[in-house]
């Protein structure tokens, strides 16, 4: 069907073939009228005379419509063409869990737990609605950019009250992951996919299944008659706990298995508690001038790597997380001394995790005081505090829209960005608003204000829009590239600085009036930059790369490059200290105006996407899945 490429069938122009499986083959698409990317699978041209098999593929597009959850992929709707029919759906940037246990041979405890725990909650949820899903394993389960677990094909699943379609003694699955009684070609239920999800855990530990061979025979015989190997014994890393999990989520009788999705996350709940108090990994680069400040002890790094390991975890490359400055002339002065010790680490007992109740990631943060703030993120997500960030309310948009970045001025004036060429604006912070199209297709990333009047906002395909007047009208700067934009910062009135992808440079020295490109420093994306004075400013990016320039970005030193996961936000402090913060449940931290770094790993797939830091010093982090840390 590599035929349909380049063609429109409705408002769907087919990109890019995704994949192809025993149904069907995938493609990705982009919806014309609502300027997004979409999954599109159509049934494989051979079946397409099956009424069965046309009844089963309508089936799942019926099923999966029905379910809404963070952590299953959504169906948009269903088009049929002459004779193609076609599920359109999410479109997930990332990876499927059996490449990443593939890549990776095997996935640590931590890792492990933190995707099992979010499949659970899909699959609890789809449960709670009536619906088995009956075929879970590694392949079905995609991790996008952001750490965020997706379960996909439902192609088999079956409602509870549905009575016709599948005959029973069917064996339906993957013999690697099929619970006994699936085997037996006996009644399934709910029990059956706590099976499956037993047995991707323990993949995930141990790079194969349980019952691994060849033989279709052997495998069978271990699902019905044999007992797991204990995974301690294995690996002596491993807590006796975890064996305990493993065993009774694979129970050949259902009945003593855990008796529901929300049992199994609490028993993994417990291994979280055993990670935060055995984490003590942390990684230390050698100062190259010590007259800075001294670093000895990172003891208190454990408190933050056990909230950490509390909140989310996750994000394999990186593709999202932007940074707000804090108010537009006073950002670069802040009262940050108390989360310091004399002897310059970070005391992350200052830190705080802010309830949110939230599981979309959060992507961007601003306060115009001390108490009013909002925090935009995935999903058309707006959150408000009023108390500093004690509570948080959210405010509902007519957008299917994720939401990138927001600014505000104490006076109301508003500009809130999407990743579907589009930005609201407000003049009495967003009680009302008007919504702009920027003509073209772009993803818009990131809104940044020089001063009260001069802003400027950058986005994909080289795109900078300019206003002079607050916002009141906006134009199109010419840019010599067709590149991704990510961050934009200006060390004086006059010179800035715009990184991008494959570590594209672009310096203006008339305001923001002309950009040129400058020699690139690296071939991978550039995500973040911050100035903190004329002279001296800092670059990090995807490559967990971070370069420093003494001579307004003349020049640029690298002074990190062995941190080997994405960096998505990077601020200075004042003119010694400055954080960063990435992937996988990365916090970094320099005491010598960014020379040297100290980095804590918590080796777990978690993302923290953002920092904002407030006039008072209060510094904001935020993440994947409603995290928001606070820390005074």
């Amino acid at each position: 069907m590599s035929e349909l490429i380049g063609k429109i069938i409705e408002n769907y122009k087919f990109i890019s073939l995704l994949g192809k499986g025993g149904m069907g083959v995938v493609y990705k698409a982009q919806d014309i009228k609502l300027e997004r990317y979409v999954a599109i699978k159509i049934l494989s041209s051979h079946l397409i005379d099956s009424p069965r098999l046309i009844e089963r593929f309508k089936i799942e597009a019926k099923n999966q419509a029905k379910l809404s959850h963070p952590n299953i992929v959504t169906v948009y709707g269903f088009i049929e063409y002459k004779n193609l029919l076609g599920i359109v759906m999410e479109y997930v940037e990332g990876e499927s869990l059996d490449k990443i246990v593939y890549k990776n041979k095997r996935l640590n405890l931590g890792d492990s737990v933190y995707i099992l725990k979010q499949v659970l909650s899909g699959i609890g949820y789809a449960h709670s609605r009536g619906f088995i899903h009956r075929d879970i394993k590694p392949s079905n389960i995609i991790l996008n950019t952001e750490g965020v677990a997706k379960i996909m094909d439902f192609g088999i699943s079956k409602s509870l009250f549905q009575t016709s379609f599948t005959k029973t003694g069917a064996k339906i699955g993957t013999i690697y992951y099929m619970s006994p009684e699936q085997i037996r070609g006996q009644q399934v239920t709910h029990h059956s996919d706590i099976y499956s999800l037993g047995c991707t855990l323990f993949e995930m530990l141990n790079g194969n299944p349980p019952f691994d061979s060849d033989s279709e025979y052997e495998v069978m015989e271990g699902h019905l008659k044999k007992d797991v190997p204990k995974l301690s014994k294995l690996y002596p890393e491993l807590p006796e706990n975890i064996d305990d999990v493993i065993k009774t989520s694979l129970q050949k009788n259902p009945n003593e298995r855990f008796q529901s999705c929300e049992e199994f996350i609490e028993s993994l709940r417990k291994i979280d508690k055993l990670i935060a108090l055995s984490q003590t990994t942390v990684l230390k680069r050698k100062k190259k001038n010590p007259k800075y400040v001294r670093m000895y002890s990172i003891a208190a790094f454990i408190g933050f790597i056990g909230v950490l390991l509390a909140l989310s975890y996750f994000a394999f490359y990186q593709v999202d997380g932007l940074f707000k400055s804090g108010k537009i002339n006073e950002f670069k002065r802040y009262s940050i001394q108390s989360i310091f010790t004399n002897e310059g680490e970070i005391n992350f007992s200052k830190f705080q995790k802010l309830e949110t109740n939230i599981t979309h990631s959060i992507n961007s943060l601003y306060f115009i005081n001390e108490n009013r703030g909002v925090a935009v993120g995935d999903s058309s997500l707006f959150l408000e505090t009023f108390d500093g960030g004690n509570t948080w309310q959210q405010k509902k948009f007519e957008s299917s829209s994720n939401f990138n970045d927001i600014v505000m001025f104490d006076n109301g004036t508003a500009f809130l960005l999407t990743d579907s060429s589009t930005f609201l604006t407000s003049n009495n912070f967003f009680e009302t608003y008007e919504r702009f199209e920027v003509t073209g297709n772009y993803s818009l990333m990131r809104v940044y204000f020089k001063d009260p009047l001069t802003g400027f906002i950058i986005g994909s395909r080289g795109l900078v829009l300019k206003t002079d007047n607050m916002g009141k009208n906006w134009y199109k700067i010419d840019t010599p590239t067709d590149k991704i934009l990510f961050d934009i910062s200006f060390n004086d009135d006059e010179e800035g600085i715009i990184v991008g992808w494959d570590g594209l440079i672009l310096k203006s020295t008339d305001n923001g009036v002309n950009w040129n490109s400058s020699e690139s420093i690296t071939r991978k994306y550039l995500k973040s930059i911050d100035f903190i004075n004329n002279d001296l400013g800092l670059v990090s990016g995807g490559g967990g790369e971070i370069f420093r320039t003494f001579d307004a970005g003349s020049s640029w030193i690298p002074v990190a490059k062995d941190i080997l996961v994405p960096i998505q936000r990077i601020k200075f402090l004042d003119e010694e200290k400055a954080i960063a913060v990435g992937n996988r449940g990365l916090f970094i931290y320099s005491g010598d105006a960014g020379l040297t770094w100290q980095v804590v790993d918590t080796k777990s797939f978690a993302n923290l996407t953002n920092i904002f830091i407030t006039e008072a010093g209060k510094i904001f982090i935020t993440g994947v899945n409603g995290t928001i840390l606070r820390a005074e």
